[in-house]
């Protein structure tokens, strides 16, 4: 493992080397970007340290010369199949290409926790290894009941984010039952039991809408099966997808690929257009496409893990 991440680390060097600079045009993503200069969309966000595709008309990008990858892409396969087999497992590359997003160990790029004064931004170092100042707890309210009220603090526009797109939601769907709300972060954030990830008061755990309350929900999670609201579920989710062109909007969903299928096609026949399809989620695309506001994660078939942009 220690030799794949050293092969990638000296590929991405030698590719910024060769990099040339590209002004994003109006109706632009990255990931349009990396397919006219035949790179992969994963490729093009490490370069210009994003985790997202979406970027305003005129941004300046970093495009790497892919042509020199092709080696690199090679020896790293081998590397992976002379190990063992899980290395051809979707869900273990799923994890890999979105490891710089979520902080999997295998990737060398350490993190840093930084001082945090009381007028600057609540949260400091990234969602895996940081910390959170003057976090609130998110209180118990309509509509939703908060799980683990001791694992519940986040940074101030989380809560008000979160609580508003319950309304909204509520508003369209009267008569939903109490929607699951899982772990966002402890007080002052830092690691938290059973998270790699929720350290800064930016993440939280939303469960779904069901057509029949299941057994022991909202008490625990349900995974979604023939009993899923589409409607209201698919509501939910594009209400929080809405906001991440905000400054203090939604910045990703994790959410299990074959979940991505089942209200990709909701909502497909019930009206969206094949451009919000592709802005929100990576299904059809497959697992380890860094395109897509919503992605797959291993163990999301119960919930959608949902992570809000820091304030800047």
């Amino acid at each position: 493992m220690r030799t794949l991440v050293a092969i990638l680390a000296a590929s991405a060097i030698a590719v910024t080397a060769r990099a040339e600079r590209y002004v994003v045009q109006r109706g632009e993503t990255l990931e349009a970007v990396a397919t006219a200069h035949g790179c992969s969309t994963e490729v093009v966000l490490r370069a210009n340290h994003r985790d997202n595709t979406l970027v305003p008309a005129g941004t300046v990008v970093v495009v790497p010369d892919c042509r020199h990858r092709s080696a690199a892409r090679v020896v790293s396969r081998r590397e992976r199949s002379d190990g063992n087999d899980s290395g051809n497992d979707d869900d273990e590359r799923a994890r890999e290409a979105l490891a710089v997003i979520d902080g999997a160990t295998w990737v060398d790029r350490p993190s840093k926790v930084t001082e945090v004064a009381d007028d600057e931004p609540p949260t400091s170092g990234e969602p895996w290894n940081g910390t959170l100042e003057h976090g609130e707890p998110l209180p118990q309210g309509d509509g939703y009941v908060v799980r683990r009220p001791n694992r519940a603090y986040g940074a101030q526009h989380v809560i008000d984010r979160l609580q508003d797109v319950i309304s909204d939601v509520r508003e369209a769907y009267p008569d939903l039952h109490t929607l699951a709300i899982g772990d966002l972060s402890r007080r002052g954030g830092g690691p938290l039991g059973g998270h790699v990830s929720h350290q800064t008061g930016l993440d939280v755990d939303v469960g779904f809408y069901f057509t029949t309350l299941p057994a022991g929900y909202p008490d625990s999670f349900h995974a979604a099966d023939k009993t899923l609201d589409r409607g209201a579920t698919w509501a939910l989710l594009s209400t929080f997808a809405r906001t991440a062109d905000e400054p203090t909007g939604v910045q990703l969903v994790f959410l299990d690929y074959d979940v991505q299928a089942m209200l990709y096609d909701y909502a497909k026949s019930h009206g969206a257009t094949a451009d919000d399809l592709a802005r929100v989620f990576q299904y059809p695309r497959g697992k380890t496409e860094q395109v897509g506001i919503v992605r797959h994660w291993p163990h999301h078939a119960d919930h959608m893990h949902v992570r809000f942009k820091p304030v800047r």
